[in-house]
């Protein structure tokens, strides 16, 4: 597949209310998307740092992705073989540039992309509702997406004293009805002897289906996790840990029954669909998660979670897109709570016309 064009344009785009994180806080998303252009098509990624890289780091990752897209015009690429792909050091340069080479064979062939990625992908993509803190507003957000068709429900713990997010969460079950499992992320709240005590509490809690807690250890090592989670029922994730303790050593120790993931940060589609298969053969599930990403960036991460292996099609942690007041491209829609991924060739979505770039970008 000879590359004839490559280019990029940036975007920032306004979030509907602010994105709270441990590292930052988000009201604006900033990032480029990437056209590849060959035979009169163009195949598109989505390059977006993550907030906490901060301004320094995201004008480090734009000259990293100019630097790779000035090399490619004129080459011949093998998206498949992986070759190329490998070459590109930044992980969310990788990412982007992958992406649009896949999408552009994708197209070439007549294949939505995750038929290209697996013959044996799914059509419809599960994700969680994002219910955030248990604040007065959680149960009537609970209940809203239970009516919606959502099966599992995320709620932010570790926020507010123990005993008050216990009483919080009780009422939340009960305004569900029993519809929803739940899952919970700690964000590294808790010393082990409270996250021990919490964690039994949901395990014991009349009515509650836990669907898995991430990061329930401030000070977490795979030991530590490995021994919290043999004592329980459901898995514990490991997510702003995985690049830290390293995923050898989370497997190595079984330290936790589910790896969280940005693909991003792991470096691409061809990275993450290999480290799903690791996991798999670990006995260790798999799920992708979005930071606000764009339209083209979460179709992308939905086309790959499509493609995981069938032990690994968990509800993913995609469905983050309400969170922006201002999109690249339309959004694919989320009914009773999966993704619809189209039959069109490719990513089946291209950006809007007023994006900045001439004609190859409309599509």
């Amino acid at each position: 597949m000879r590359i004839e064009e490559a280019i990029s344009r940036p975007y920032a785009l306004r979030l509907a209310r602010p994105w709270v994180a441990a590292s930052a806080t988000m009201t604006t998303r900033h990032g480029r998307i990437v056209a590849l252009a060959s035979d009169g098509l163009v195949g598109f990624g989505d390059c977006a740092p993550l907030p906490s890289s901060g301004e320094k780091g995201h004008a480090e990752t734009f000259c990293a992705l100019d630097d790779v897209l000035r090399t490619l015009p004129g080459e011949d690429v093998d998206p498949l073989a992986g070759d190329f792909v490998a070459t590109i050091a930044q992980p969310q340069v990788r990412w982007a540039v992958e992406t649009a080479c896949l999408d552009l064979c994708a197209r070439k062939r007549g294949l939505p992309l995750h038929r290209l990625l697996s013959e044996t992908s799914a059509a419809d993509v599960p994700v969680n509702a994002a219910l955030g803190r248990l604040d007065e507003g959680c149960a009537g957000r609970a209940v809203r997406a239970a009516e919606a068709g959502f099966a599992v429900a995320k709620i932010k713990l570790g926020v507010d004293p123990v005993e008050s997010e216990l009483a919080a969460l009780k009422e939340v079950v009960e305004a569900s009805g029993g519809v929803l499992s739940f899952r919970f992320d700690a964000n590294r709240a808790w010393e082990r002897a409270d996250a021990r005590c919490v964690l039994n509490a949901l395990a014991e809690m009349d009515g509650l289906r836990v669907d898995g807690v991430e990061e329930p250890l401030s000070g977490p090592t795979p030991e530590a996790l490995a021994s919290l989670q043999a004592e329980l029922p459901f898995p514990l994730a490991a997510d702003e840990s995985v690049p830290v303790l390293g995923v050898d050593a989370l497997l190595e120790a079984r330290a936790v029954r589910r790896l969280v993931v940005k693909p991003a940060r792991i470096g691409g589609m061809a990275a993450t669909l290999d480290l799903a298969r690791r996991a798999h053969q670990a006995g260790v599930e798999l799920v992708l998660t979005s930071v606000v990403d764009s339209a083209i960036g979460v179709m992308a991460a939905a086309h790959l979670a499509a493609a995981l292996p069938a032990g690994q099609r968990l509800a993913h942690g995609l469905g983050t897109l309400s969170w922006l007041a201002e999109d690249v491209a339309a959004p694919p829609p989320i009914e009773t709570g999966m993704i619809r991924l189209p039959d069109r060739p490719g990513l089946g979505l291209a950006p809007f016309d007023h994006l900045p770039g001439g004609d190859l970008f409309q599509g």
